[in-house]
């Protein structure tokens, strides 16, 4: 049986409902993005929000926004600080020079086909197409942190098993597309029990070269 085509396109307004489906199948509930906060997020910043459509449905999202270094700096401590509260609506500025990558969900029956890395790179992509974009960075989750509780960590987020693979598998999706880890927040999102509330700054090169 053949698989129905995936395109990928910036997300519009009545896409939001469908964005918060795929978000609810693809987080934990207590982190999950709302319709409210997606329709903010494409007022804000429509170009950096992406949905990949199959067979009509939108079945994955990926959301990004430009920050200053200035805001990079002063808000890093916090998830909520640094996406004005997941909505984008103060946070992201249209000439900032650093691309911010937040979030990407994909419903489970389409997970295997690296939708996940499919939409991150056109992400990834649209950042060094823009004027003024001098830094690709992105907070993301050590996502099983909680299941090695006696691992400082600082060493968690560099830690391999006995095959040289990443203990994190969320890390891993990043790091070995070619990120590197920048540093370590704590309390950057309490209610992320999965990770014991820590963000990891991660850095995308901003050219392909």
């Amino acid at each position: 049986m053949v698989e129905p085509e995936i395109i990928l396109r910036a997300a519009t307004a009545g896409d939001a409902a469908a964005m918060a489906d795929v978000d609810r199948q693809s987080w934990p509930a207590q982190l999950a993005t709302t319709a409210d906060e997606f329709a903010a997020r494409i007022a804000a910043y429509a170009d950096g929000q992406l949905v990949a459509i199959s067979a009509g449905r939108v079945v994955g999202t990926a959301s990004a926004q430009r920050i200053t270094a200035e805001f990079l700096a002063a808000r890093s401590g916090s998830y909520d600080s640094i996406t004005d509260d997941n909505c984008f609506t103060h946070s992201h500025t249209g000439r900032g020079e650093i691309y911010q990558l937040i979030g990407v969900g994909v419903l489970p029956e389409v997970r295997g086909r690296r939708l996940g890395r499919m939409l991150v790179d056109r992400q990834i992509e649209l950042a060094r197409s823009l004027n003024g974009v001098q830094r690709i960075v992105g907070f993301t989750r050590p996502a099983a942190y909680s299941q090695h509780p006696g691992i400082p960590i600082k060493e968690y987020v560099q830690a391999r098993d006995s095959n040289g693979n990443l203990l994190d598998p969320v890390l891993a999706f990043h790091i070995e597309a070619g990120a590197r880890i920048v540093s370590v927040h704590a309390n950057f999102r309490p209610s992320d029990s999965d990770a014991c509330g820590h963000g990891v700054l991660i850095e995308y090169a901003s050219s392909s070269c």
